[in-house]
């Protein structure tokens, strides 16, 4: 896989690194306003939020990687420094996303209650979510721990601040590699014209090299 190649996977990576920051910082200027904080307007901009965390997760981890799948995989890990043990690998909040309404689903004849709130900590959280009730969000504020439910009903929970760091990070480190290893020229449609002509320039100068 050449860099014409992985240009394509970083880009991507790149935008959706960029929209996970737009929409994690929505999130939290939400909840620290009291009158947003038990609106749904929390749940679209973490719902979005994870969204873009999920296809980052997909290029660094594709389900059953051979073939092309897993050359993309190892050369994105190599190049953006992912290790075995980064927060964006685990495909929980992943499935829970994608498969949100088979968990739905799942509900259906129980006529069972449910929790979709932001509590104040953890510790008020894991009180109030007993046995029997369903869990569809809910959010610990003090820890920013996020829960819910897998896709068998079993419950789990999602750090979010060290999910945010390492897509930030990730995001970065692939806006480097394009501005520094990429063999494309790009022309943004913000840039002026002298802007362009110097990039044209700078790109013909590197290609002569």
């Amino acid at each position: 896989m050449d860099n014409h190649e992985i240009t394509w996977y970083m880009q991507e990576i790149a935008m959706h690194g960029l929209g996970a920051k737009i929409q994690f910082i929505k999130f939290i200027q939400c909840l620290e306003n009291e009158e947003t904080r038990q609106t749904r307007i929390v749940w679209s901009y973490l719902s979005s939020f994870l969204s873009h965390a999920a296809m980052i997760s997909k290029f660094a981890s594709p389900i059953y990687p051979s073939g092309i799948k897993k050359s993309r995989m190892e050369a994105l890990r190599s190049i953006l420094d992912i290790s075995q043990d980064s927060e964006v690998l685990p495909r929980t909040a992943r499935d829970n996303l994608e498969h949100f309404d088979e968990r739905l689903d799942n509900w259906v004849g129980t006529k069972t209650g449910y929790l979709e709130i932001v509590f104040p900590d953890k510790a008020t959280a894991i009180r109030s979510m007993h046995n029997g009730m369903r869990i569809k969000r809910v959010l610990a504020l003090k820890e920013l721990t996020f829960f819910s439910e897998n896709r068998d009903g079993s419950r789990f929970a999602l750090e979010l601040e060290p999910l945010f760091e390492e897509v930030n990070r990730i995001s970065n480190k692939a806006v480097e590699w394009l501005e520094s290893s990429s063999p494309y020229m790009f022309i943004f449609p913000s840039d002026d014209p002298e802007t362009i002509e110097q990039k044209s320039l700078e790109h013909r100068r590197q290609l002569e090299e």
